[in-house]
């Protein structure tokens, strides 16, 4: 298809304002459904809170095109040292696991819980160097061994 630029506005680069970034979503996940298959994106997470209700530890996940990407794990200072986030790492594979998922996928600065995936199970399969400046932000992954029906 030729087409005539000047029939084509190109906007500044400026802060992105929701209903592009919207836009922009829809259309790239369109393209994306057509070339492989429908995929609906599920959040998925495990929360830990204290008596009050005050959240202390969390996971949050998606569940999408066949894998579980984990996004957030965080643990409060004051409850680290108590396997929380490992507690919270096992529920999210037995999620993946009833699913049928076999692959989980996160990232990790190296200022961050490095070690503690790899003690996980987790294996480094790419790593950014200085980003952000001054750091490495690492890519792992896990296989799992599921069920099959």
């Amino acid at each position: 298809m030729n087409i005539n630029l000047d029939e084509l506005v190109f906007e500044p680069v400026l802060p992105a304002q929701a209903e592009d970034i919207e836009e922009l979503t829809k259309a790239l996940r369109a393209y994306n459904h057509g070339q492989l298959w429908d995929n609906v994106k599920k959040p998925v997470g495990c929360f830990i809170r204290d008596l009050q209700g005050k959240l202390v530890a969390g996971l949050f996940a998606f569940d999408s095109w066949g894998w579980c990407s984990i996004e957030l794990v965080w643990v409060d200072e004051a409850y680290r040292g108590n396997d929380l986030a490992t507690s919270m790492l096992q529920k999210i594979e037995q999620y993946a696991i009833d699913e049928g998922i076999s692959r989980l996928k996160l990232e990790t600065g190296s200022f961050q819980a490095l070690d503690f995936y790899k003690k996980q199970g987790y294996e480094v399969y790419a790593e950014l160097e200085d980003y952000p400046v001054g750091a490495t932000n690492y890519y792992l992954r896990k296989l799992l061994h599921t069920r099959h029906p």
